[in-house]
């Protein structure tokens, strides 16, 4: 059977990169209170792999919606779909399917930074360096991705199309 978009990263890479990772933030988290957020609707896939793999790692669990694209664009402008979950104290690992320009999680990284959390990470399935206007690192990176593509699968979408593939494809 063919696939609807050509593959970028099989289903097999995904798996072993978020195995990768999980061992990566278990070690870093070892014995300690971590609490992910969540990026809906995007991060729900990833962060499901990943928080099972965690070894050793008390793990809480947050969600957030947030919104910044229209269609395939960056609106530039982030919406906040309800409010924050209580972080103050926290060691917090925001999951997300992916950063790009980075305004995303610069803006949030701001908001969340302001509830006082003990530590903040990201952990990123894809981290789109090509499309950057504010600088932003990521700690867990599953795949940097140096051409700008336009992916879809396993959380990222097109118009809501896409998003339940278990490999990551380009949109040509």
């Amino acid at each position: 059977m063919t696939e609807p978009y050509p593959v970028v990263f099989s289903s097999e890479q995904i798996q072993s990169r978020v195995s990768e990772l999980a061992a990566r933030i278990s070690a870093d988290y070892a014995g300690r209170r971590l609490l992910c957020l969540v990026v809906l609707r995007g991060g729900f896939f990833f962060a499901a792999d990943l928080i099972r793999q965690l070894k050793g790692v008390n793990v809480e669990l947050e969600f957030i919606k947030l919104e910044s694209y229209v269609g395939q664009t960056s609106s530039g402008r982030l919406r906040f779909h309800g409010q924050l979950p209580r972080i103050s104290g926290y060691e917090v690992l925001v999951i997300e399917d992916l950063v790009d320009t980075g305004l995303t999680l610069a803006n949030l990284h701001e908001a969340v930074k302001a509830q006082g959390p003990r530590s903040l990470r990201y952990a990123i399935v894809v981290d789109k360096k090509a499309r950057r206007e504010i600088p932003f690192e990521c700690e867990y990176v599953c795949f940097d991705v140096e051409a700008d593509k336009f992916l879809v699968g396993y959380g990222m979408d097109d118009n809501n199309k896409g998003r339940t593939l278990p490999y990551i494809g380009e949109v040509k």
